[in-house]
């Protein structure tokens, strides 16, 4: 097909994936296993793109025998709240039997003498005690990639989706985007879609977070999904100055020390606990340096050598790079500064309204870190062990209900209009046709400047909120005539797009919080709200182009339906 001198290839399938990473290529194994049609599309190589590979390997692994009470218990407290108890047991009961089912399809793990997948036990984030699994998750994504495409998965890569489709009647139809390396658009007919397109970072300093972008959370709120709990987005991980790094929360609980210039060690100053939960950690951090008691070092002289080498061999990429630097950060204090990590920490994320990851729209379904994780979560960080379980659960229940969606609700023609797909076309390629316009990586680092800012995104007042607020609607104005030079400067451009909108999703809501908890601190609401803030925020979009705003309301965890979909425990028999 040929529009307007641009070729456009298109595709049919009855589950349409989009993201692939580990909730996205487990949800896309899921689907095509019930006997769906499955098409995965991803901006870049499936398997290798997003955050996933960059995860540390270190996954929960609690088993019915395991005092899973006392976790609950534990696990709420150092998130201060909002946890939905019954839909975190059914993440930890579903993520035992999914990496037991691929521990033996042959997936990448560590094992004991009778072969079952081992267990190791750590320090971490607060935790004196979580059971995990050994996992390399580079190879662990390459294992996913290849039972994807065994149950036949087809692959989209090097594909930026750029807007959904819904019929008249308001349920989905499908999608359009462009693939950058080929400069084609694509138009995609499914009557189920999975938005599992990872966080947002704003192009964060952590690894992995190129790409994540917040296209899914955009994409949905155009549509009339609600983007929910946005004001727990703004997380921050430690982060070392040579070389970014995963698995620091795994070094601090082994003994290392974060210190300020004067040799104090932050977490005795600020009254933490040693491991200190992140969001705890990161406001120490923070305070340090706005304080004048900059820079903080991080002092792992204290780790004994069997407990190096431990941490080694479990971090081989980190390793790498670090030795790499041609420093000793075993031997040497090293600067450490708080990255930026948008969402990927934090719990905001587009609303479901069930675990099988149902969305407001009819056919929308959503996994992984695009999901608002708040039941999972609470108010502050999943860390990685809890991150890769929800990734992995959320991507199996989202596969598994779409398939059956889809079933149900074949579209053999789509009842889109014409105009409906020439509109979205029209705007995927508007910047490349653009003769003047703004230049988009220029835009990136003014958005960057406003979100990133720890008085912005952590240390908040209404004034300073409102200010941003008015500073992002700008941007997202000039975000409307970006300038393209090509396909792949194109994916910026609609990347830039998605997070401006998304920045404001985030300031709306943290707006509407009068209280501080987790990653949400307001210094003119300084304590916890009590009872009336026991609840999680949904921000809707509400009017048009630039124009449109949120509007933020609060809904109770007691309407969250916690049944997951039919069909897991055979499918993980199979």
């Amino acid at each position: 097909m040929i529009w307007r001198g641009y070729r456009v290839s298109e595709w049919a399938c009855d589950v349409l994936v989009i993201g692939s990473g580990l909730a996205g290529l487990t949800a896309a194994w899921a689907a095509a296993r019930t006997g769906a049609r499955v098409l995965a599309a991803c901006k870049g190589f499936a398997g290798a793109d997003g955050v996933s590979p960059f995860a540390g390997g270190v996954v929960l692994y609690l088993l019915p025998e395991d005092d899973v009470d006392g976790f609950l218990r534990e696990h709420e407290h150092l998130n201060e709240g909002l946890i939905h108890s019954g839909a975190l047991q059914q993440v930890i009961r579903h993520n035992a039997s999914l990496w037991q089912a691929w521990g033996r399809w042959g997936a990448p793990l560590e094992r004991g003498e009778d072969g079952s997948p081992r267990r190791r036990w750590l320090r971490v984030g607060g935790r004196h005690h979580v059971p995990r699994l050994v996992v390399d998750s580079v190879e662990m994504m390459r294992f996913l990639r290849r039972l994807a495409l065994q149950a036949r998965v087809r692959l989209l890569e090097q594909t930026c989706i750029t807007a959904l489709l819904r019929s008249a009647e308001g349920a989905i139809e499908g999608a359009l985007g462009f693939r950058r390396q080929a400069g084609e658009l694509v138009l995609i007919r499914a009557p189920a879609v999975i938005v599992a397109t990872g966080g947002c970072s704003w192009r964060g300093a952590h690894m992995g977070q190129h790409n994540v972008m917040g296209d899914g959370y955009a994409m949905a709120a155009r549509l009339g999904a609600e983007l929910a709990s946005m004001e727990f987005c703004a997380s921050y991980v430690a982060t070392c100055s040579l070389f970014d790094s995963h698995g620091q929360c795994v070094l601090a609980a082994l003994g290392g020390q974060f210190r300020n210039r004067l040799g104090e060690n932050i977490l005795i100053r600020h009254g933490l606990p040693n491991p200190a939960p992140t969001h705890q950690l990161a406001l120490a951090m923070i305070l340090e340096l706005l304080e004048g008691r900059g820079p903080v070092r991080f002092d792992l002289r204290g780790i004994s050598e069997e407990d190096r080498r431990n941490w080694e061999k479990q971090f081989p990429l980190v390793t790498r790079g670090l030795q790499r630097t041609g420093r000793d950060v075993f031997a040497e204090p090293v600067p450490w500064f708080p990255g930026f990590t948008g969402s990927i920490g934090g719990s905001g994320g587009i609303r479901w309204q069930g675990l099988g990851g149902w969305t407001s729209i009819p056919g929308l379904f959503v996994a992984g870190d695009a999901a608002m994780r708040t039941p999972i979560f609470g108010a502050g960080s999943g860390i990685t062990f809890l991150n890769l379980a929800w990734a992995g659960v959320s991507g199996l229940w989202a596969g598994l209900s779409a398939a059956g969606w889809a079933r149900e609700h074949p579209a053999p023609e789509p009842r889109w209009t014409r105009e409906a797909v020439e509109d979205g076309l029209g705007e995927t390629v508007g910047p490349l046709e653009r003769r003047a316009g703004f230049e988009p990586r220029s835009l990136l680092r003014q958005l960057q400047q406003v979100v990133v800012d720890p008085c912005v995104s952590f240390l908040r007042t209404r004034e300073g909120l409102q200010a941003a607020l008015s500073q992002i609607r700008e941007i997202r104005r000039k975000a409307e005539v970006l300038q393209a030079k090509d396909w792949h400067d194109l994916a910026c451009c609609h990347e830039v797009r998605s997070a401006a909108l998304v920045a404001e999703a985030m300031l709306a809501s943290a707006l509407a919080r009068e209280e501080s908890r987790g990653w949400h601190r307001r210094l003119d609401f300084p304590n916890r709200g009590g009872p009336r803030w026991e609840v999680w925020t949904a921000a809707r979009l509400r009017g048009e182009g630039t124009d449109a705003d949120f509007e933020v309301r609060i809904w109770s965890p007691s309407s969250l339906r916690v049944e997951p979909p039919e069909g897991v425990d055979d499918l993980l028999r199979g």
